[in-house]
């Protein structure tokens, strides 16, 4: 009953999500966190509207009024926990070459918007294409920067942060990003607002050990049951399957809320995805384009998807 009771307050209605039209909203504070079934999770910031994983898409997706600032953790050469997403930083950025073996002074030198280009889903290199915030400041942020913008919030409006631990050739295993991890997350102020997320599964493990009381989430690209065995079995908190695994369906999301796991599937950016899983019951929908769901939900409360920096640029909300 509950399941069906939120369902029916985050559809909201049937009709198809029309281009935001509501006042720009750009002198009011974001609307409050997590009052609506599935939470917003902005995937690397909302990629789609803003450079991923930079802190002008974190500050866009507040803007936006998301719950969730979801993002990409590797490690420098000098132990920097940075927020990227490959192990290289040709895709998104001017720079090349493994982010882990560069210090984090030399990543700072390199472009984090060089490849964005408006409404892709993620960054993907296109000379043809428009990009317009190359040149003007946007670099690669740390972990402690993202917790520290999420930290800002104290009000109604109080964001969470998931984090992803990369699976990196370096550190295989993901203990040392783990215990680096953990430390920032102590040191943050809001650790009971910090999600640790990994398709690793042994560098969730390893945050459990080192912090029993961080959540943590388990990511996958299928295999939801086998996700949420292994999830029960480790102490962890959310399961992550992908939002076109062919068991992630109501029976599964009922079986995850019985064993006390939040399901959060990634990563749905089409309206017709995003009202399936609002169908299925699930508690958080991560995707690129967060202001398609916040608008299904109506609780988009600006007329500009993009960031200011970006200048005249009209976005679709959905994909």
């Amino acid at each position: 009953m509950l399941l069906a009771i939120l369902v029916l307050v985050a559809c909201a209605g049937s009709d198809p999500v029309a281009a935001p039209g509501a006042p720009d909203g750009e002198d009011t504070p974001p609307p409050a966190s997590f009052v609506a079934v599935p939470f917003v999770s902005a995937h690397r910031g909302g990629a789609a509207y803003a450079p991923e994983n930079t802190m002008l898409a974190y500050r866009n997706a507040a803007r936006l009024g998301v719950d969730d600032f979801e993002t990409d953790m590797l490690l420098t050469a000098d132990g920097v926990a940075v927020l990227i997403h490959d192990d290289t930083l040709d895709r998104t950025t001017d720079c090349s070459g493994n982010v882990a073996d560069k210090t984090y002074a030399e990543i700072l030198g390199c472009d984090a918007a060089y490849w964005w280009s408006p409404g892709q889903a993620t960054t993907s290199p296109d000379a043809a294409r428009a990009h317009p915030l190359r040149g003007r400041g946007v670099t690669v942020p740390t972990a402690a920067e993202l917790f520290a913008f999420a930290a800002g919030f104290q009000g109604a409006y109080a964001p969470t942060v998931t984090i992803e631990i990369k699976i990196a050739p370096a550190d295989p295993l993901g203990a040392t990003a783990a215990a680096a991890l953990v430390e920032l997350i102590h040191a943050s102020g809001i650790a009971d607002r910090i999600i640790v997320q990994s398709f690793n599964p042994l560098a969730i493990d390893s945050v459990k050990r080192l912090d029993a009381s961080i959540k943590t989430l388990y990511l996958t690209p299928s295999g939801a049951y086998l996700s949420l065995a292994y999830a029960i079995a480790g102490g962890h908190d959310y399961v992550a399957p992908s939002f076109d695994s062919p068991d992630l369906d109501a029976a599964f999301v009922t079986a995850a809320h019985a064993a006390g796991k939040l399901v959060e599937p990634w990563t749905a950016d089409r309206e017709a995805d995003i009202r399936t899983l609002i169908e299925l019951g699930v508690d958080g929908i991560i995707t690129n384009y967060p202001g398609c769901l916040l608008a299904m939900q109506e609780r988009l409360h600006t007329a500009r998807l993009a960031p200011a920096e970006a200048g005249a640029v009209e976005l679709e909300p959905c994909r």
